[in-house]
């Protein structure tokens, strides 16, 4: 099962808001500016709500154990100016939208499957070795666009959890 953390579709436009949280998420949003954990800025870092593959538990389930610190996205699953930028916060949920945790985007750059590290494979934490990553990730994004190949430019994005 692919587990990739994606932003929502179509390609997000801008920063998302606040304000389009569901009522759970508003709630567990203002739990976490409400801690000691949340940045004074924290406001204005809000990026987006993600959801690891369909929204899985299992998938969140990594992130929250912090197996899971690195994922990608094709870059045109954002519009320019559009993507997580290192200090971004994004809401992870699971099934049925429900709000896990806040995590901060460490880094992200433009890379290839091919020049993307055993270490950040490792961080992915989807598959055991670079020869799974490298059919699974093509195998997933193939069926987001019929032209990827493994040389294709991925968003590669480290992050972590920051709360709760």
């Amino acid at each position: 099962m692919r587990l990739c953390a994606k932003p929502p579709l179509p390609a997000a436009t801008a920063r998302s808001t606040p304000e389009r949280l569901s009522p759970e998420q508003a709630a567990f949003w203002a739990a976490f500016l409400g801690s000691p954990a949340a940045p004074k800025d924290a406001e204005a870092r809000f990026h987006s709500v993600f959801g690891v593959g369909s929204g899985s538990d299992e998938g969140a389930a990594l992130i929250l154990s912090g197996a899971k610190t690195a994922t990608s996205s094709l870059p045109s699953e954002f519009t320019p100016g559009a993507a997580p930028v290192p200090g971004s916060l994004s809401l992870l949920t699971g099934a049925n939208g429900r709000p896990l945790a806040v995590v901060e985007t460490l880094s992200i750059s433009l890379m290839t499957q091919a020049s993307m590290g055993d270490d950040f494979i490792k961080a992915y934490a989807e598959w055991p070795d670079r020869d799974a990553f490298v059919r699974g990730m093509t195998e997933w994004y193939q069926g987001l666009d019929p032209d990827f190949t493994a040389d294709s430019p991925l968003l590669a994005e480290r992050f972590r959890v920051i709360w709760p």
